[in-house]
């Protein structure tokens, strides 16, 4: 892994909350640079595009929420969380495999439920518009309820709601009906 992070940006949550959560849920420890106009003013022409988030990784700048929240996840082996432990699930040969990777799940749709909860900025997460996040999360739900009977999304209201909300929305509800295998 990387080695110190530091995650430079206003004292305000903005485009840098999203990456101080996932921080927060790896239980990582970062810098936690918050600027003010003034320092922001002598820092800027040092990055890359005169811009922040900026996160400092080993003497190089990333710039970019989004490119930043990316690279943060994947270094806190976060990125592809439920995913990951879906995966791990529905390939668990023995018993206890299978008791161990249905506990895993559990603990991070559980951990994935408050962060959305804690972010969603409307019927969907980054407002009233489906984004690649939501996609993200309707696509491996569906595959855990698809493999994973016992699995209790009302345990999940947050996540819950939003993959109602995303299989409402016309094209996908029309897609879903009509998507070759109709699994």
């Amino acid at each position: 892994m990387a080695g110190q992070m530091k995650l430079i940006y206003f004292d305000t949550k903005g485009r840098a909350e999203g990456t101080r959560l996932l921080f927060k849920l790896a239980g990582k420890d970062f810098i936690d640079c918050r600027l003010t106009k003034e320092e922001w003013a002598a820092l800027k022409p040092s990055t890359p595009k005169g811009q922040l988030p900026v996160l400092e990784v080993d003497g190089k700048m990333i710039c970019e929420s989004n490119a930043i929240a990316r690279y943060v996840a994947r270094e806190l082996k976060s990125c592809s969380g439920i995913g990951e432990k879906a995966f791990h699930a529905l390939y668990a040969k023995t018993e206890e495999e299978k008791a161990e990777a249905a506990k895993s799940v559990t603990e991070v749709l559980q951990a994935t439920d408050k962060l959305t909860a804690h972010i969603k900025k409307g019927k969907f997460i980054l407002g009233d518009k489906a984004s690649l996040a939501d996609t993200a999360v309707y696509s491996i739900i569906d595959l855990l309820q698809e493999h994973m009977k016992e699995l209790k999304m009302d345990e999940y209201p947050t996540i819950s709601e939003l993959v109602k909300n995303y299989t409402e929305i016309p094209a996908v509800a029309d897609w879903l009906k009509t998507r070759p295998g109709n699994k």
